[in-house]
């Protein structure tokens, strides 16, 4: 299951790029007018808290948007400033996401769902949830479905920061790497 969802990671993280960099190549002044335009709107405040909801709460809402939005505007300039405070955000929205797993798990509904399965699997899920966690940090996968699994199941918490510290905040800058040289990939390939 791990391996699959790697591989799955992985195409969707090289079709994401290949995307950003189609677009960017073909829309370079309509994408650097349409970012620059959000960032005036909502401004970085406005992005990191869309980001704690989305981190928080399941949501479609992928976080690389925001880092093209950084890649493509103005906030480009001082980038590392700003994608270490996303990152660290992202972490927050994930450790309240395991605040509502934890409290929900203690339902009745939610105990009855997950468990016959918690038990079963206690041993597996401690000597392998922080891997999971850490799967859930790296991959398109959705990081907020991640926490609140982490907290249904009582993963304890330091687990599931130190996992999506290590893991989360290197996965923002690697992500935004690839956004923000997507344009030159796609010439070279181009």
């Amino acid at each position: 299951m791990i391996q699959q969802n790697i591989v799955k990671a992985i195409v969707a993280l090289v079709l994401f790029v290949f995307a950003i960099g189609a677009l960017g190549m073909v829309f370079e002044e309509e994408m650097a007018a349409a970012t620059n335009w959000i960032i005036g709107r909502i401004g970085f405040a406005g992005m990191c808290l869309i980001l704690l909801v989305t981190d928080t709460f399941v949501t479609p809402f992928p976080p690389d948007i925001l880092l093209v939005l950084i890649a493509k505007s103005e906030l480009a300039e001082h980038w590392p400033r700003y994608v270490l405070v996303l990152g660290m955000v992202s972490v927050c929205g994930g450790m309240l996401g395991w605040g509502i797993g934890r409290w929900l798990g203690h339902l009745p509904q939610v105990t009855r769902l997950f468990g016959e399965f918690k038990d079963e699997h206690r041993d597996f899920i401690r000597k392998y949830g922080f891997w999971a966690v850490v799967l859930g940090s790296i991959t398109p996968l959705p990081f907020s479905v991640t926490c609140w699994a982490a907290g249904i199941m009582a993963l304890r918490w330091q687990t599931v920061l130190a996992a999506a510290t290590l893991f989360r905040i290197p996965r923002f800058f690697l992500y935004y790497q690839l956004i923000a040289y997507s344009g030159e990939i796609g010439r070279l390939f181009g």
